[in-house]
């Protein structure tokens, strides 16, 4: 569990690549990935707040959820969607660097 808050606003893609059994790996969103069959995920934590799921559609392309993020502890962060457009929940952060944020699967 971390001590410290880890800084993890801005824009994250999933890098699957390097996803463990017990962790998914995120990498900001201007890294340069390999290159991939399937759509990456995003997670966009705004300082202000606003939190932003990038999601694959029925078509596979991704669409944007809009939610709220709100610290919840050093290493925790709740996401909630007050529009309903999704179930809330909580992310658990594992660690985090200026370019990787890894958290709990």
């Amino acid at each position: 569990m971390n001590t410290t808050l880890t800084d993890i606003t801005g824009a994250w893609l999933h890098s699957f690549e390097e996803d463990t059994g017990t962790s998914e790996v995120y990498r900001p969103s201007g890294y340069r990935f390999p290159p991939a069959r399937r759509v990456r995920r995003g997670l966009e934590f705004r300082s202000d707040g606003t939190f932003i799921e990038s999601r694959p559609g029925p078509d596979d392309r991704l669409r944007e959820v809009h939610g709220r993020w709100e610290r919840q502890g050093a290493d925790r962060v709740g996401v909630t969607f007050p529009q309903g457009r999704g179930t809330p929940y909580t992310i658990t952060v594992l660690s985090g660097t200026d370019d990787r944020l890894t958290i709990a699967r």
